[in-house]
């Protein structure tokens, strides 16, 4: 780490107009007597810092509650009127400044206290805003709560929903067999990475990006001031590493092989006078690991009511049960959109 440094901070003076008088050796204006306001200071440009040596920190200044004089932090007793000085106010710090690598800091002018307590003030009482400085300005929290209330209402009003009364106008069922075919294939992956199937054989392999990693590139570094609050501040450089993405490579490969795939479906299709079947697959050389051979991967059924509202006809799906026991006419109730009444939600359906 580099070493730290420490300069002396400037003051102007608020009774003669004395400027750039120094924070730690001028305690008092060298021109007319009057005692250093600390709430004055301000930084130095590079061209005017005034090294501070062998000064030891001992805590930020207090200022007496009774006589406004100026005292060292560590002070008990005031050193003008004698006052106990555990009622004292400690001087107020500036913030930071940060310069980048290979740049300094210039003169940034003098303060001009009255005003900064004025804009405080007015900032205060709710006339200036602080959007000017930099801070956010008063309106924003009540806009970012209007703006959320207006998008819950917005989410409500989209969502929302309304009941109707449907009746059943018929019943179907469906029932689907997936049926997969043994063929052969190509793909691609990772050298590393399976690729299911069988007799699976790795064929051409190129280089391409896999991912990426940080390698260290050096570092990234500022200079800090800090106000000490005693008059001086401390000057140091903060350095970070740095880094550079760089790609990682690997072989990206062809795999071909053998494996079940999905090849057709099998869709069967009927109402309640209709049994419900499977119908014929017709699997080629089923049982068998060849090629052009075929299995049933999977099956599923549903059973659904079609629903007849005042506007609009509905498709619900039911459980089997329900779906054989509900009688043509049978009135339900249904939530559907009340943007889109075409929209409804089969999980609401209730019979009256």
């Amino acid at each position: 780490m580099a070493q730290e440094k420490h300069y002396e901070m400037q003051w102007d003076c608020q009774f003669c107009g004395t400027t750039k008088l120094l924070g730690k050796t001028h305690r008092f204006c060298p021109n007319c007597g009057a005692p250093q306001n600390p709430a004055a200071r301000y930084f130095p440009s590079d061209d005017e810092k005034v090294a501070v040596e062998d000064h030891v920190f001992v805590g930020v200044d207090i200022t007496c509650a009774a006589c406004n004089q100026l005292n060292a932090g560590n002070a008990e007793f005031c050193q003008q009127c004698g006052a106990p000085l555990k009622e004292g106010k400690r001087a107020a710090t500036l913030e930071a400044q940060v310069a980048a690598e290979g740049a300094g800091f210039v003169f940034t002018g003098s303060r001009d206290v009255t005003k900064e307590k004025f804009d405080a003030e007015m900032e205060r009482i709710g006339v200036k805003k602080k959007n000017a400085e930099g801070g956010l300005p008063r309106w924003l929290p009540v806009a970012a709560v209007v703006a959320v209330v207006l998008c819950g209402f917005l989410i409500w009003f989209v969502t929302r929903s309304v009941d109707i009364t449907v009746n059943v106008t018929g019943h179907e069922w469906t029932r689907t067999t997936y049926i997969e075919q043994y063929a052969a294939f190509t793909e691609s992956s990772w050298w590393d990475v399976p690729v299911p199937g069988d007799n699976v054989v790795r064929g051409v392999c190129t280089s391409r990006q896999r991912s990426s990693r940080q390698v260290y590139d050096g570092e990234t570094c500022q200079t800090v001031r800090i106000d000490r609050g005693d008059g001086t501040f401390s000057e140091q450089q903060q350095c970070s590493p740095k880094y550079r993405s760089e790609p990682v490579y690997d072989d990206w490969c062809q795999y071909s092989g053998y494996r079940w795939q999905p090849s057709r479906e099998l869709v069967v299709q009927g109402g309640l006078n209709d049994t419900p079947d499977w119908g014929n697959a017709n699997l080629r050389c089923s049982g068998q690991r060849t090629v052009g051979c075929e299995r049933i991967a999977n099956q599923e059924e549903v059973y659904e009511l079609l629903l007849k509202g005042p506007e609009h006809s509905y498709r619900c799906p039911v459980e089997p049960d329900t779906w054989r026991s509900t009688r043509i006419e049978t009135a339900f109730t249904l939530a559907v959109s009340a943007i889109d009444a075409s929209s409804a939600r089969c999980d609401t359906l209730t019979q009256q």
